[in-house]
């Protein structure tokens, strides 16, 4: 029998729901592919913003090596070691979401997390394209309170809640930025 488009979303979802015991080849492929594109959105967006960046910051960037630095500015290597953790926390939060979710059945948790997504590629660009410091602390205090809202929305997926718990590393990691960036801004505003 044909089956109309509408009618095989709402069984698709509904095996989905059920578990992977339940899931046919074709759902499985389905969430394999849209796991490697969190990943891929996630870590590759991250992993370009970096490339786009790459100048702008650390040790081979002129700027940031001449800007007076707080006494708990790290390394430079240890931003390459947290941010791909980071990423790959998020995509994982994700997609564990979007399994129950979707995102026509229950939009809101996924369009906040891509909202605090844009926003964490933007800080980038300001703070290391721009070298606007002051305008990155705005930008990056908007980011904490949609990475909040984000982990809000996660935990009160119904079987998800533990997604939330994968995004307080980030959470912690952006207040600490937010800290760092403030401090730069404060010490050199006047250079």
């Amino acid at each position: 029998a044909v089956v109309s488009t509408q009618e095989y979303g709402k069984q698709w979802y509904q095996r989905r729901v059920r578990g992977l015991k339940d899931m046919t080849r074709r759902d499985i492929l389905i969430n394999v592919a849209v796991f490697i594109g969190f990943l891929v959105l996630c870590m590759g967006g991250g992993g370009l913003m970096g490339a786009i960046t790459r100048n702008d910051f650390g040790d081979s960037s002129k700027w940031y090596t001449e800007l007076i630095k707080p006494s708990f500015n790290p390394p430079s290597y240890l931003f390459g070691i947290v941010w791909p953790i980071l990423y790959l926390l998020m995509a994982i939060a994700a997609f564990a979401v979007w399994t129950k979710t979707g995102i026509k059945e229950q939009p809101t948790p996924l369009v906040i997390f891509f909202i605090q997504l844009a926003l964490n590629f933007l800080w980038t660009i300001i703070f290391g394209k721009t070298k606007d410091l002051l305008a990155a602390f705005v930008e990056i205090l908007v980011l904490l309170f949609f990475i909040v809202l984000t982990i809000v929305f996660f935990f009160r997926v119904k079987g998800r809640a533990w997604t939330s718990l994968l995004l307080l590393p980030y959470l912690a990691w952006v207040c600490f930025a937010t800290a760092l960036n403030w401090k730069l801004y404060e010490l050199n505003k006047d250079e």
